[in-house]
């Protein structure tokens, strides 16, 4: 993999991702959930309250190491990863619910299991796959830096509830766009070179 130009591996890595999204969850993009009462209100401003403390955290966490910033890869990034991705922690989240399922109907016990398999594939991605296609980018001397963990469980959370309580995939392609955009914007990556 070290000799496939890194803009390839994150082509390659969508285009899979996409075909599992439409595969598994063209029903869910193409119909939304009419439900927005107080419930899905508040957890849709809990997630952008976590998106504004993660920009900050992330923001003062994070170096571009000189890069400069090319708007064409903030775009092309922030939209791809937040769709592809969405769809792969969905697609994680739906195996944990299904593997529940076989044994009992309790839907928390799904979600639980849906939401450890979500996070597992989180570490998972970034560690392995992220970590070594983005530039050094983490200061790590950051007093910020112990808070981001925490954040991103929160973000999770969120994206998880969302599809589990609501289905809705489509509002989440926009928050995690949200938390690509501020991703790329700090580290300045080109999705070209």
């Amino acid at each position: 993999m070290h000799n496939i130009p890194a803009p390839l591996q994150i082509y390659a890595y969508w285009a899979i991702a996409i075909l599992i999204g439409i595969i598994f969850f063209r029903k869910d993009v193409m119909t939304s959930n009419s439900d927005f009462g107080p419930k899905r209100l508040g957890l849709l401003a809990f997630s952008v309250i976590i998106l504004g403390l993660n920009a900050y955290i992330y923001s003062n966490s994070t170096t571009d190491g000189g890069r400069t910033l090319d708007p064409s890869s903030a775009f092309i990034f922030s939209v791809g990863n937040g769709i592809a991705e969405t769809f792969m922690f969905y697609a994680v989240f739906r195996l944990g619910q299904i593997i529940v399922g076989k044994f009992t109907d309790n839907q928390w016990a799904g979600f639980a299991l849906g939401f450890l398999f979500f996070m597992a594939y989180s570490g998972f991605i970034h560690g392995l796959f992220w970590l070594a296609i983005l530039p050094e980018h983490v200061v790590q001397t950051s007093p910020f830096k112990p808070f981001f963990m925490p954040i991103q469980l929160m973000i999770a959370l969120s994206w998880a509830l969302s599809f589990f309580w609501y289905r809705d995939i489509r509002t989440v392609f926009i928050l995690h766009a949200i938390v690509d955009l501020t991703m790329i914007m700090n580290v300045k990556f080109s999705m070209f070179a």
